[in-house]
């Protein structure tokens, strides 16, 4: 039998022991009983805005965090992320449009946190390639009745371009994407010129360019004015008299080196002559112009009169030219 003494002594040691092991197991704060306080979960990234050119590429960015774990996920198909234990890494696949695709926000977020990290990427659009072109340094070659070669550069952005002539006297050779030969062999006994059409096309087989080839027949040339065919005497007030040019060639050409004179071609069958009052008493120097057609020259000499000597009575002014005597 127990005495009251003694069951009191046994629930009390029963109470000690209970209070005892609560105290081990119990946390302080949030900890096992170290009075360390409540832990804060971090989460740094190492990432600022990204930008990809066209071609695309990858980033790797580096997560810095004392949580369990994190994640990381984009917004937009064309940035894709990988994750790895410390970092991942942001892709994006080449972008073949002429505009910018829309931006892409990445998002890492950790275990234990509302905190997160938001990355804006972008990316540009693809470079809209040049217009393909063909340029031609000479647009027109003209060859005389006998023939001749002449080579041509060509200004393009197009490698590889291809060519053809759409007639068989008139042969090509290719040097390279920077000039080409033209060659015609045959001479013409035609009356008139004859024409060939060169065409250059593009990779698309596209015809971006042209040369017109000539080949002119047996030259003929004369020359015509109201003041003379070849020696032309021109009146000391000056003036302008017109040169008509006839020829079976495919154009005329001038040459003239001087002082006093102005020559100037004004169509395919005429030119100009324009000279300045000759107010010396002496006459000017012959000047020599040149018409060249093909394989023919005409020569023509010009002079001008030297100036009148005015008489007392005389109230004309011969420095104004008003017209041909």
């Amino acid at each position: 039998m127990h005495t009251p003494t003694f069951t009191l002594f046994i629930t009390t040691l029963i109470l000690l022991l209970l209070l005892g092991c609560g105290k081990d197991e119990i946390p302080v704060n949030g900890e096992n009983g170290n009075g360390g306080g409540s832990k804060t979960t971090t989460l740094e990234v190492s990432a600022s805005p990204i930008h990809f050119a066209a071609e695309g590429g990858s980033k790797e960015i580096t997560v810095a965090t004392n949580a369990k774990s994190w994640s990381v996920t984009s917004s937009k198909n064309w940035c894709t992320v990988s994750k790895e234990t410390s970092h991942f890494t942001v892709t994006a696949a080449e972008n073949k449009a002429f505009t910018p695709p829309v931006k892409a926000i990445v998002t890492v977020t950790a275990e234990g946190t509302t905190q997160k990290v938001t990355i804006e990427v972008t990316q540009a659009a693809a470079v809209e390639p040049a217009k393909a072109f063909i340029k031609p340094v000479n647009d027109k070659v003209i060859m005389n009745y006998q023939g001749g070669n002449n080579g041509i550069g060509i200004e393009t952005n197009v490698t590889g371009w291809s060519y053809r002539s759409d007639q068989s006297w008139c042969q090509l050779e290719k040097i390279s994407d920077e000039g080409i030969n033209i060659t015609v062999d045959e001479s013409w006994t035609g009356n008139i010129p004859r024409q060939a059409l060169v065409t250059l096309y593009g990779n698309e087989g596209d015809s971006l360019a042209s040369i017109t080839v000539y080949q002119d027949p047996l030259p003929e040339l004369d020359l015509f004015s109201s003041h003379g065919n070849t020696n032309i005497p021109l009146p000391s007030y000056g003036g302008t008299i017109v040169v008509t040019v006839m020829t079976n060639v495919t154009e005329f050409t001038l040459g003239y080196v001087g002082e006093w004179l102005q020559v100037n071609k004004i169509n395919d069958t005429q030119f100009t002559i324009t000279s300045t009052p000759n107010n010396s008493t002496q006459m000017r120097p012959e000047q020599e112009i040149i018409v060249y057609a093909s394989t023919l020259t005409r020569k023509l000499w010009v002079y001008e009169e030297e100036a009148e000597e005015a008489s007392d009575n005389d109230d004309y002014d011969y420095n104004d030219p008003t017209g041909w005597d």
